[in-house]
């Protein structure tokens, strides 16, 4: 998992050429630490999978565009649509997060 900025992920997003999984996160926020090490063995049981950690303390355009309602939160931006993202807030399960990661991909 790599730690990104608002900015960057804007340009990925815009792009639309890639799909862009974005872990936003608060950095005193027990749920998302424990959410952050299921997301991590997910990366690691799927290679195709990179996910991006956002501060939603520091991306306040990011929260209200995709009206970000909670921490932590999973949202997965397709490649060629620019809809809005997939967002879950629930990390309930490794299973669960392969399952909402991997059900975009063909």
């Amino acid at each position: 998992m790599r730690e990104t900025t608002e900015k960057e992920l804007a340009g990925w997003i815009e792009s639309g050429e890639r799909r862009v999984v974005v872990f936003g996160h608060t950095p005193f926020c027990g749920t998302c630490k424990a959410a952050r090490r299921m997301l991590e063995v997910v990366e690691q049981m799927d290679a195709e999978v990179d996910i991006y950690a956002l501060d939603l303390n520091f991306a306040p355009a990011f929260i209200q565009a995709y009206r970000i309602s909670s921490t932590p939160s999973l949202s997965i931006f397709e490649p060629g649509t620019r809809k809005s993202p997939r967002t879950i807030y629930a990390m309930q399960s490794v299973p669960h997060l392969l399952e909402f990661i991997g059900s975009g991909r063909g």
